[in-house]
């Protein structure tokens, strides 16, 4: 998907449709506010089939049900360049033929989420998944993440067999928080380590070598300066960056004296930029898609 690059009140479920009215609530007729479509989450799935593949969709449910997200499932028809659209009728009775069986199909889909306690909408487009996303940022504003089959080289890059195991430690008390900067890191692909408490970050370094610490400072059982001083003392040689939401320069200026990096959870642009700084320094890629993203492609949007 060309212009994708790489990123409560839950999505009103809406009755499949052909074409989504933009920023129509389709239950009760009215235009969806600004400020409830950046109140919800939602992951956009798509595929150019009428039945979601079993691994695409355990996949996108289970990444919803880790980051409190709704499901939209798009059944994309790509009649758009078809010879059909220079007749109209075929045109409509292909489509026609294809939503019937994306509706009849997404029935399994659907449950699994409803069972998870996932919101779910459904909508079926004549057109491609770029067209059908575009429809959708419209309706309910832009998606957490974009999941597609991996067809056509989509995918930019995939894990290499072999390459360095690179571990990577994240602290922070806020669940919320923490899996969002680790679904990050897994589109770069790597696995975190994750902890919600300095003890539990003490006893991961004792089981594994720990190539960078990204730590927030205001912890329940110790603050992240001295967390990352005895993490030190397990190994000397460990990078490790301060990721804090209450800083201040007194805060930077001890947080430098350990020969750490500093950030200010406001300004996640400038860690990210370290941190593919960081990933290229250990001679790794920033432009790998996680391991299953060598079925699927998963984007996000800045």
């Amino acid at each position: 998907m060309a212009f994708f690059k790489k990123s409560n009140k839950a999505p009103t479920p809406v009755k499949d449709q052909a074409a989504p009215a933009p920023d129509q609530d389709s239950e009760n007729g009215r235009a969806a506010t600004e400020s409830e479509k950046e109140s919800n989450k939602r992951i956009a799935v798509a595929t150019y089939e009428s039945q979601f593949p079993e691994k695409l969709s355990a996949y996108a449910l289970e990444m919803a049900k880790r980051m409190g997200c709704g499901i939209i499932a798009l059944n994309c028809a790509n009649l758009t360049h078809d010879i059909t659209e220079f007749f109209s009728n075929a045109h409509d009775v292909a489509f026609e033929e294809f939503k019937r069986n994306s509706d009849r199909n997404i029935g399994d889909f659907q449950t699994k989420a409803k069972e998870l306690g996932l919101e779910f909408a459904h909508t079926v487009h004549s057109s491609n998944i770029d067209n059908a996303v575009s429809a959708v940022i419209k309706e309910f504003g832009k998606p957490e993440y974009i999941i597609t089959e991996n067809q056509g080289g989509m995918a930019r890059a995939t894990a290499k067999p072999g390459e360095k195991n690179l571990h990577i430690l994240l602290v922070d008390d806020n669940p919320k928080f923490l899996n969002a900067v680790a679904d990050r890191i897994r589109l770069q692909g790597y696995e975190p380590l994750t902890a919600l408490d300095g003890n539990k970050a003490l006893e991961i370094i004792q089981t594994k070598t720990i190539h960078l610490a990204i730590i927030d400072q205001r912890l329940p059982d110790m603050n992240g300066l001295d967390l990352i001083a005895r993490l030190r003392e397990k190994d000397s040689n460990l990078a490790s960056t301060l990721l804090t939401g209450h800083g201040d320069s007194k805060l930077k200026e001890a947080t430098e004296a350990l020969e750490s990096m500093y950030f200010e959870k406001e300004d996640m642009g400038s860690f990210w930029g370290f941190f593919r700084k960081f990933l290229s320094t250990l001679g790794t890629s920033d432009e790998k898609e996680p391991v299953l993203a060598q079925t699927f492609c998963v984007y996000s949007i800045d």
